[in-house]
């Protein structure tokens, strides 16, 4: 069939079922993507070579988790991008808790979410640009396998996963030192309020504000307003203005 994406975009021909499998064979594979199209081409594809699949809508109100789990699936193909039904990473675990095999299949260019849905236990990830022939190799593989698919790809991703996390968790440190008051002196000047306008705002002396604001520098390692705004902006915790008052 060659790639995915691409037999998903061609027209079904014509009386070929794409709903996965009707009043056949239980599923051994439950598609949960939110591309319809490419969801059922899978389904019908994984059929054709023998694997009872279905497609599970994740447009459908409710929650999603029951709806995959009800299923009699052995191994539930997971795409991690999943529009209204939300972020696929966080139904990994419970799916996992439930007994079933996750193979993720993205398109998720972010490695670091891959590496999330492996910590979680998914059993291995494939992009969605990988040709059929892949596709269906490794989800044999996967029904099969007892543990990672790839253990020293799954390691590599794990350890980029943790380096990032210390990362972040550095970057974060210093504005964690803030108190809840110098933290809201910060937003403010984030949304470039002065030392005025904020006392003026609290109804309080300035000088008190400007007591806050040193402690925010000295605890940001800067030495300036400018600077540490700059700073809460780079690090992604500025929200906007009023969310810390």
């Amino acid at each position: 069939m060659g790639n995915v994406v691409q037999a998903a975009q061609e027209p079904a021909e014509q009386g070929e079922a794409m709903v996965g499998t009707g009043a056949s064979a239980p599923p051994l594979v439950a598609v949960v993507e939110d591309s319809v199209i490419l969801a059922e081409t899978l389904c019908a594809a994984l059929e054709a070579e023998g694997l009872p699949a279905t497609a599970v809508p994740v447009t459908e109100p409710g929650d999603l988790l029951p709806r995959i789990t009800a299923l009699p699936a052995r191994l539930v193909l997971l795409d991690l991008d999943l529009g209204p039904g939300g972020d696929g990473v966080q139904l990994v675990e419970p799916l996992v808790a439930a007994g079933r095999t996750v193979l993720v299949l993205t398109g998720s260019a972010d490695p670091m979410r891959i590496a999330a849905a492996l910590e979680r236990g998914a059993i291995g990830h494939l992009v969605k640009g990988t040709g059929f022939e892949q596709v269906l190799g490794t989800t044999l593989r996967a029904l099969e396998a007892t543990g990672p698919l790839d253990p020293a790809v799954r390691t590599s991703l794990l350890c980029e996963l943790a380096r990032t996390r210390r990362r972040r968790e550095e970057e974060l440190a210093p504005f964690r030192q803030l108190t809840e008051r110098e933290t809201e002196v910060l937003v403010a000047m984030g949304h470039g309020r002065s030392a005025q306008q904020i006392a003026a705002t609290w109804v309080v002396a300035e000088a008190t504000v400007r007591t806050h604001i040193r402690g925010v520098l000295t605890k940001l390692g800067v030495r300036s307003q400018l600077e540490a705004a700059a700073a809460a902006w780079r690090a992604g915790v500025m929200p906007p203005l009023g969310a810390a008052q």
